[in-house]
C-alpha cells in the first residue's frame, strides 16, 4: 500500500480538513493508498526520506512559508520521482517562491462567484481521463496566471469568455509528475462522483500508476426475452472501453438464434454453462438467470476462475450470499451485483436535493410501487423461482434506501400478504418497514392488490419534503429560506444511464479502481428481505442479522 501525505491549513476559505477527510476516506474505500494528513509544513523537509510517493498539497496563503529547507526537501522529492498533486489554492499557496510557482505551471490570479459550469475533457486516452466524459460542477472557476500550455499536458478545460481555462493537466518535473487539480473550492464539487474520481486517479497517477492497455472478455449466461436483458447487457458492457462480449449461453434454441441475429460476430454461441465456461480467455461472466439460479451459477462461474456479475437481486437468501463473497473473496475474484438503478435520474435527483439540504435532515422515507392487476403467469410470480413478491422492485428500492440512509439498522418488520391471486405463489402484498439506528424511518410496499396508489417516493426532512408519483417530475417543498416553496423537478429516463455501472466495472478491473456494487452492500438488501419474512411469519418486529446492519 502506498503512503500518501496531504498537506493542509485551516483557511475560513477553503475546506482542506474536510476535504482530506473525504479524500482518506475514498482512500480507504480504494485500498490501494494510505493518507496521511498533517498541518506541519516542516514534513516537506523530510520527504525525500519519507517513504511517501505522492504529496497533495491543498493550502491557502502561506505565501512565504516555503523556507529554503521545506523548499529543498519539496523539489528533491519531486525531481527524483516523487509525485504531486496540487487542489484548487495550492495555486494560491507559497506565492513567495517562484521555483514553486514554476514547478505548478501557474499561480491564482482571479475567479469569478461560485457558478456550476462544465469541465470537458480533452484526453480521454491519458490515465486520469480515461472513460471519462464531460461533467459539471458547482464551483469557484479559478483562472491562472503565467500557465504555458507548452510545460504540461492539458487534460481538461471550461469556457469562459470564448476562452479555455486549464482545469487539469499534469507535466513533469525532473522523474516526478505533477497534477494541478484546479477545482475543488466547495462541498458540492466534492459531493460529485465524477470529480471525486479525478481526484484520487489525479494522486494514483502521480503516484506511479500507468494506464493499462487491457480488454476483459465479457460472456452472457441467460439470454432469454424477459425485458431483453441479454442484449442491453451486451450493449452496456461494449459501449465500455475495455469491454467485449464475446459469448452468449441459454439453454433455449430460440434464444440463441435471437443471439445471433441481434449479436453477430461472436466467439461462442452457447447451449449450456459448462460450454461457455470452458473458454479459457473468458474474464467475466454475466448472469442473467432466474433468481432461484444466481448463486448456484455464480458459484459455477468462480469455480471456473471467472469475475462474475449477477442480475439483482443478489440472490434469495443471506446464506448463498455468504457461500458465494466467500469464494470470490478465496479466489481473488471480482463479484458485483448488477443495482443498475442507482443511476436512475429521479434517484441521484433525490440524492442531489438532499446532498444540498434542501429539506432539512430526513427523519422519514416512504417508498414502493403499489397497483391491483394479476401478476402474470411467469417464473416471477412463483415463490420458489422469483423468491416473492419483495425480490423484484423490492431489491431496487431497499438498495436505493441503503444508499440513501447512512446509518446501521435497528429494526426490521415484516407484513406479507397473500389474499387474491391465488393462482400464482408469490405474495400479493410485502411491505417492510426499517427503524434505523439514527432515528430515520422507511415504509416501503410493494403491492398487486392496492386499487388506490401512494407516491413512488415520500421523503420528509427537518426543513422540507420530495414527492414523486407517476410520470417525469418529482415536487420539493422546502422551508429552508423561512419561507414555504414548492416547485417541480424535471428529469428523463435514461436507460443509457445503466452503462456507468459498466463503467465502474472497467474501471475496477483494468485500474483497480474501487468497486461501486459490493456483494455486501447486496447482502445487506437480502438480509432484510429474510429478516422481513420472519417478522411477517413471527407477528413482531426483529432486529437484522448478523453482518446486515
Amino acid at each position: 500500500m502506498k503512503k500518501i501525505l496531504y498537506l493542509y491549513n485551516e483557511s475560513v476559505f477553503h475546506p482542506s480538513k474536510w476535504a482530506g477527510e473525504i479524500l482518506s476516506d475514498m482512500m480507504k474505500g480504494d485500498g490501494r493508498f494510505e493518507l496521511v494528513m498533517t498541518d506541519n509544513l516542516d514534513a516537506l523537509k523530510i520527504l525525500p526520506e519519507s517513504g511517501y510517493s505522492a504529496v497533495v498539497i491543498y493550502t491557502t496563503g502561506v505565501n512565504d512559508e516555503l523556507t529554503p529547507a521545506r523548499e529543498k526537501g519539496l523539489l528533491s522529492f519531486v525531481e527524483n520521482g516523487g509525485g504531486l498533486v496540487g487542489i484548487h489554492s495550492a495555486a494560491d499557496s507559497f506565492r513567495g517562491n517562484r521555483r514553486y510557482v514554476g514547478l505548478m505551471n501557474g499561480e491564482f490570479l482571479s475567479h469569478p462567484e461560485r457558478h456550476t459550469f462544465d469541465l470537458n475533457v480533452i484526453d480521454d486516452s491519458h490515465y486520469i481521463t480515461s472513460r471519462m466524459e464531460d461533467f459539471s460542477v458547482y464551483d469557484e472557476m479559478y483562472h491562472l496566471q503565467g500557465y504555458d500550455p507548452s510545460r504540461a499536458n492539458t487534460l481538461m478545460t471550461t469556457m469562459w469568455q470564448g476562452r479555455k481555462i486549464p482545469m487539469l493537466y499534469e507535466r513533469m518535473h525532473g522523474r516526478g509528475r505533477v497534477v494541478y487539480v484546479a477545482n475543488g473550492h466547495t462541498k458540492e464539487a466534492w459531493n460529485s462522483r465524477e470529480f471525486r474520481k479525478t481526484v484520487i486517479r489525479s494522486v494514483a497517477y502521480s503516484a506511479g500508476e500507468n494506464p493499462v492497455s487491457r480488454e476483459i472478455r465479457c460472456g452472457i449466461i441467460g439470454y432469454g426475452p424477459s425485458f431483453n436483458m441479454g442484449r442491453y447487457h451486451a450493449g452496456w458492457i461494449n459501449s465500455m472501453k475495455g469491454l467485449k462480449t464475446v459469448a452468449v449461453c441459454d439453454t433455449d434454441p430460440e434464444r440463441i438464434e435471437a443471439a445471433k441475429k441481434e449479436l453477430p460476430g461472436l466467439d461462442g454461441y452457447f447451449d449450456a454453462p459448462d460450454k461457455i465456461l470452458g473458454m479459457k480467455d473468458l474474464d467475466l461472466v454475466v448472469n442473467i438467470l432466474p433468481h432461484v439460479l444466481h448463486a448456484p451459477m455464480v458459484i459455477k462461474c468462480l469455480d471456473a476462475g471467472k469475475h462474475a456479475i449477477v442480475e439483482k437481486p443478489f440472490c434469495l437468501n443471506t446464506r448463498e450470499a455468504d457461500s458465494m463473497i466467500s469464494l470470490a473473496e478465496e479466489k481473488g475474484l471480482m463479484l458485483s451485483v448488477f443495482h443498475n438503478r442507482r443511476w436512475d435520474p429521479d434517484y441521484l435527483a433525490i440524492k442531489e436535493i438532499v446532498g444540498k439540504g434542501l429539506i432539512g435532515r430526513i427523519f422519514h422515507v416512504e417508498c414502493g410501487l403499489a397497483g391491483y392487476s394479476h401478476p402474470r403467469f411467469w417464473w416471477r410470480s412463483d415463490k420458489a423461482v422469483g423468491g416473492g413478491i419483495l425480490f423484484d422492485w423490492g431489491a431496487h428500492f431497499m438498495d436505493w434506501v441503503l444508499n440513501l440512509v447512512d446509518s446501521r439498522i435497528a429494526q426490521v418488520s415484516g407484513n406479507l400478504k397473500k389474499l387474491v391471486w391465488h393462482s400464482v405463489t408469490a405474495e400479493d402484498y410485502g411491505q417492510v418497514c426499517i427503524r434505523f439506528e439514527n432515528g430515520i424511518t422507511v415504509d416501503f410496499v410493494s403491492s398487486c392488490i392496492s386499487s388506490s396508489s401512494r407516491p413512488k417516493w415520500r421523503i420528509l426532512g427537518t426543513k422540507g419534503s420530495i414527492e414523486e408519483s407517476a410520470g417525469n417530475e418529482m415536487v420539493l417543498t422546502s422551508l429552508v429560506s423561512g419561507i414555504r416553496q414548492e416547485s417541480p423537478v424535471t428529469f428523463k429516463a435514461n436507460k443509457d444511464a445503466w452503462a456507468e455501472y459498466y463503467r465502474n466495472i472497467a474501471d475496477h478491473l483494468i485500474m483497480k479502481e474501487e468497486l461501486e456494487v459490493k456483494p455486501r452492500q447486496a447482502k445487506r438488501v437480502i438480509g432484510i428481505f429474510e429478516v422481513a419474512e420472519k417478522s411477517s411469519k413471527e407477528g413482531r418486529s426483529l432486529p437484522p442479522l448478523e453482518g446486515c446492519e
